[in-house]
């Protein structure tokens, strides 16, 4: 570190005791129009100046372990930095430039002022130095804070409009830093700083482009900055940065563009102005480094929210790729690719394209896995498919689609999350004629009597739908199973007529629709062609008042029905948009 600081203090020696008075270059003295009153006074006198120097090299001779925040470094530093001569604010920049690469504890405010007045040196060097300083302090929370609180974001932007390179590097750097706070976002958004950033991710300079990425990047993390950074422009140069020689600007790029994709006016840019956006992940899906294919294809699931992107994703060839995803040895890649194919499975004329790219065996598979969100994932997507309406349900029962249902229920302690969406699943697949029949023969209605007592209540009410979904379909092997689980030796309390009793004996005000779907269960079970479950039920005097006294009181008719399979599956299961992380 001593050598570069050292070079440069050597030099400002000489200029401290023979310079120009005010550092005129052409010979020619010239006061300047505007100093103030301290300004004056180290013009008049070097002696200040030579003083600072001498004592700054004192220090750097000693050896390493000196603190230039504070104490008598910071002020021989600033007095430098406050110098009209070029070598002396040189020789202060070029110090805490290299101090702050190793060195980023928090500093006081006066250090971060002193560095920021080096930004206004005339002097493209010294500028770099400060800027580079900068964004080293500005890793450090507490001096992000303080960049703010002096005013340095207006510094920034004013670097960034700058001619020259580094400097506009140095600048987006640091803001890319104060942006990964997120307290701070919304001084960035208003400062002025979007659309300078805007405008250096075109840039033709490699470092310029990565670090202008990565501001734009952290700024895409709350829907209302993502609305201004679509407003200033941001969505072409960050599509244009998808073919960067940079990988740390194609990934922050992609990255940002998922997160933009996340909201319909961002969906709503890329639809209009951006054709080939689509293109350019599914390729990118396949060819790039793991975490850019990763946030590659869920860029594709964020647009897949919107039903124009869903069939266009697929008609542009996404299949073929997520198939070797999905096969990936890689979490992350599996896990954005069942994200992806949940979006896509919304939309009915996808079912098609999804089974014929052969994606069922994989997805299916999934289900049994051990990553939740995985499992999750995979459960919605079979449960579009199999609410889409299509023909090709058989395909479903071909994948081993209830081997691995039946899986993923016998795992002791399954997570609570999984549950919710396999009951979910299974409310769907009795509604389906295909579908009904394997529910039963696997023995999965025993694993939907125990789901009736999750603690979520989307679960119950999903389990509780899946089970009046079969006792309506009246068929001898249904009502079969359903006797069996009627009354539980073992555990009276944990049967489906103690669940169906407790139930419709809540308060009336409470959960009136999982008491309307147990009603109707118990109106199925008791139209059922079993007399011996019929008279069962109708001996049972406790639910029969219980179901007498709903009638009574006309609850019944004003809420038997209950949402459809099929919107309730396209209305819960797409997947949910998290914001990628930041970039420091």
């Amino acid at each position: 570190m001593g050598g570069s600081v050292s070079s440069t203090l050597n030099a400002a020696s000489c200029c401290a005791g023979t310079g120009s008075v005010y550092g005129s270059t052409n010979g020619t003295e010239q006061a300047p129009k505007n100093y103030n009153t301290e300004r004056q006074v180290l013009l008049k006198d070097r002696s200040h100046e030579r003083q600072a120097v001498a004592s700054l090299s004192r220090m750097f001779e000693t050896g390493s372990g000196i603190n230039l925040y504070e104490g008598d470094a910071l002020r021989a530093l600033t007095t430098l930095a406050k110098s009209d001569v070029h070598q002396l604010q040189l020789s202060a920049a070029t110090a805490f430039s290299e101090v702050s690469a190793y060195d980023v504890r928090a500093i006081s405010g006066e250090a971060i002022s002193t560095v920021l007045g080096l930004l206004e040196s005339s002097h493209a060097d010294v500028q770099q130095g400060a800027g580079a300083a900068l964004g080293n302090l500005a890793s450090n929370m507490e001096n992000k804070r303080l960049i703010v609180e002096k005013g340095g974001l207006q510094h920034l932007v004013r670097q960034m409009m700058s001619a020259n390179s580094d400097a506009q590097a140095n600048a987006a750097g640091c803001i890319t830093n104060l942006a990964a706070d997120a307290e701070l976002k919304t001084a960035v958004a208003h400062s002025g700083a979007l659309v300078p950033l805007v405008r250096l991710a075109g840039s033709g300079n490699l470092r310029v482009q990565r670090n202008a990425a990565g501001a734009l990047l952290n700024m895409t993390h709350t829907a209302e900055h993502r609305r201004l950074l679509v407003k200033a422009g941001a969505v072409a140069p960050l599509v244009v940065l998808l073919k960067a020689i940079d990988s740390d600007t194609r990934y922050y790029a992609v990255t940002a563009l998922s997160n933009v994709a996340a909201d319909a006016s961002g969906r709503e840019v890329v639809w209009i102005n951006e054709p080939t956006l689509v293109d350019q992940l599914i390729e990118m899906m396949s060819a790039a480094p793991i975490r850019t294919q990763a946030q590659a294809t869920l860029a594709l699931r964020n647009l897949a929210s919107d039903s124009r992107f869903q069939t266009y994703v697929v008609l542009r060839g996404a299949a073929p790729a997520l198939l070797s995803l999905l096969r990936s040895p890689h979490p992350a890649l599996v896990s954005a690719a069942a994200a992806c194919l949940r979006n896509l499975s919304i939309d009915a004329a996808n079912e098609s394209p999804i089974i014929a790219a052969g994606l069922l065996p994989p997805l299916t598979a999934l289900i049994s896995g051990n990553d939740r969100d995985v499992q999750c994932h995979a459960l919605a997507t079979l449960r579009n498919l199999a609410a889409n309406g299509g023909p090709n349900k058989q395909a479903l029962l071909d994948a081993g689609l209830f081997d691995h249902l039946r899986a993923a229920l016998s795992v002791p302690q399954c997570p609570a999350q999984v549950s919710c969406e396999i009951a979910a699943a299974l409310s769907v697949f009795a509604a389906t004629p295909e579908l009904w029949l394997p529910i039963v023969e696997q023995g999965l209605c025993r694993n939907l009597v125990r789901l009736l007592r999750s603690s979520n209540k989307d679960t119950e009410y999903n389990a509780c739908l899946a089970l009046r979904a079969l006792a309506t379909k009246r068929m001898p092997e249904v009502f079969e199973e359903l006797m069996h689980l009627w009354v539980v030796r073992a555990e009276p309390h944990a049967g489906l007529r103690a669940y169906i009793l407790g139930v419709l004996t809540m308060p009336e005000y409470s959960r009136s629709s999982i008491r309307s779907i147990a009603l109707w269960l118990v109106m199925a079970l008791l139209g059922c062609v079993r007399v011996d479950l019929r008279k069962r039920i109708v001996a049972d005097c406790q639910l029969m008042a219980a179901v007498e006294d709903i009638t009574r009181a006309r609850v019944a008719c004003s809420s038997l029905s209950s949402p459809s399979p099929s919107s309730d599956t396209c209305s819960v299961a797409s997947s949910a948009f998290s914001p990628a992380e930041l970039i420091a």
